[in-house]
């Protein structure tokens, strides 16, 4: 069964302010988006309501730079039948957005 799916959060231009987000992304283009790269077993909407709560689950970037969900960065990327797979696909689609120019955090 395909539970996981990899997600994009578009992030406010601020998130460039920070000097690890701008040393993340050296070929950042000024007028590509900023945005966070995840996978989730959850839905999309529910994952970024657990990012925008804190706590140990939630990332600071969203937390703090959080603007959206951005679906159009991700639909159409297949579902995953396990964490590693969504996790090897989460990181190869933030390099291949990351290689377009766009600002990207991903972990």
């Amino acid at each position: 069964m395909d539970n996981f799916c990899v997600y994009v959060i578009k992030l406010k231009k601020s998130v460039l302010q920070s000097k690890r987000f701008r040393n993340e992304n050296g070929g950042y283009l000024e007028n590509k988006p900023c945005v966070y790269v995840g996978s989730t077993k959850m839905t999309p909407e529910d994952r970024l309501e657990v990012h925008k709560g804190g706590g140990m689950y939630g990332s600071r970037w969203v937390r703090k730079y959080g603007k959206a969900l951005f679906p159009w960065a991700y639909e159409g990327l297949p579902k995953f039948g396990c964490e590693d797979d969504a996790k090897e696909a989460e990181a190869r689609h933030a390099e291949d957005l990351r290689s377009r120019g766009w600002g990207v955090w991903q972990r």
